[in-house]
């Protein structure tokens, strides 16, 4: 999945690639599920850390970062659904 992110990613950013407004739109989704299942697996990982006796600074920053990453993935669906709202009125 990392490997295809970035693999991707570098798409993305090569000028000679053409994209459209709905592909752009359906990548932003993208990007948002992957963001919000690794908000969920980082929550995961904070309760097993804890449960395995790492209470302190290493459960408290993967707590943070899950919660960084949850609010990372409601803004790519946000940015998603303007794309979105963009490409309904310009047709």
């Amino acid at each position: 999945m990392g490997e295809a992110t970035v693999a991707l990613g570098e798409r993305l950013w090569d000028p000679s690639v053409p994209h459209s407004v709905e592909e752009i739109e359906k990548v932003m989704r993208g990007f948002s599920l992957t963001v919000e299942g690794m908000s969920t697996g980082l929550g995961g990982v904070t309760e097993w850390l804890r449960a395995a006796g790492h209470v302190g600074p290493l459960s408290g920053h993967a707590s943070v970062m899950s919660e960084r990453l949850a609010h990372i993935g409601k803004e790519l669906t946000r940015l998603a659904e303007a794309i979105e709202q963009a490409q309904q009125r310009a047709s």
